[in-house]
């Protein structure tokens, strides 16, 4: 399959780029967005100048075949953290993918200098069945660091009553603690490479602006006694899943701020979502972790949960002046 003609994404082609995802994760799962609504609102997370770091490859018959994506991901430790995606319907031609894959390079490299970064990370996601991209990832450069495990739970008929260690209080998401709930998901997220630490304009999208956001089985859980200026000390946001015959929701974002870890406040949570979800219907919970997250890993199968077998590789390159770049 060839591409007849490239152009940037706008919100408008949310549709065609639903079904291009759809198709290719029947094929090769990275855990793209399958619903036009998502699509819309992952474009916006990308900010007023992110449209131009996108491409939408057409065929001859004017259908949508291809999507490329260059995000800047924040900068952690001076250097940028930028994350590249590609999709392609699975007749692609393999000079595509490498056509596509240059492009995307590219545009990584000139995102770099326009941040006035001395340092940028590449990272990217390969479907475990996708050698054929997998090799022209590696002879690029980049390497393997880890993979990302799909987890899955059937909710029980009588889950456990959450837990709650002395001193702190499980209560719902509330708009009150909104920029404090961002500040401690981006402390507890520092120390993962690639995971997105949103800034004021692009975190509405990613947690309570999410178009599936469920702000019933979401909560927080804050410190009496808090240390510092924020009193959050872990959070979660779920998100309905909405691709299943099965009523599922997702554990999109959990996560605990460092002096509170080891205190069972995951537990206590996801024991709170369990009772929720009981109560909504829903029947099953998913979530997405590292397979070098030997504590997170430990958790979740106590809990219950069971691998689904929609993982995916993650691989990663520096990007610096000089050897590798043009200047």
């Amino acid at each position: 399959m060839r591409i007849a003609g490239w152009s940037r994404a706008t919100p408008a082609e949310a549709p065609p780029l639903a079904a291009l995802f759809q198709r290719a994760e029947a094929v090769a799962p990275v855990d793209m967005e399958q619903r036009a609504e998502d699509v819309r609102n992952r474009l916006a997370t990308l900010g007023p100048d992110g449209a131009g770091r996108t491409r939408v490859g057409r065929d001859d018959t004017d259908t949508v075949v291809a999507y490329g994506e260059v995000a800047d991901m924040g900068t952690a430790g001076d250097v940028l953290r930028i994350r590249l995606t590609k999709v392609f319907h699975p007749d692609i031609a393999d000079d595509v993918r490498a056509e596509l894959h240059h492009w995307l390079i590219d545009q990584a490299k000139q995102l770099r200098v326009d941040r006035g970064s001395a340092q940028a990370v590449l990272g990217t996601r390969c479907a475990e069945n996708d050698p054929t991209g997998r090799e022209l990832l590696i002879r690029d450069g980049f390497a393997l660091v880890r993979h990302e495990r799909h987890l899955v739970l059937t909710v029980p008929d009588a889950p456990p009553a959450p837990v709650l260690p002395p001193g702190l209080v499980l209560t719902p998401v509330d708009e009150r603690y909104d920029e404090l709930a961002r500040l401690a998901h981006n402390e507890a997220y520092a120390d993962n490479p690639a995971a997105v630490r949103p800034d004021q304009r692009t975190w509405p999208q990613h947690a309570t602006g999410h178009p599936r956001f469920l702000p019933d089985l979401s909560c927080l859980m804050l410190a009496e006694a808090h240390q510092g200026d924020n009193p959050v000390a872990a959070f979660l946001y779920a998100l309905a899943h909405g691709s299943t015959d099965t009523p599922t929701a997702i554990l999109h974002c959990l996560g605990t701020r460092a002096p509170w870890r080891r205190s069972g406040l995951a537990t206590a949570m996801i024991s709170r979502v369990l009772h929720r979800a009981r109560a909504a219907g829903i029947r099953q919970l998913r979530l997405q972790v590292t397979d070098s997250n030997d504590p997170a890993l430990a958790l979740y199968r106590k809990l219950g949960f069971v691998e689904s077998g929609r993982g995916f590789a993650v691989l990663m390159r520096q990007l610096t002046p000089g050897a590798d770049e043009q200047p």
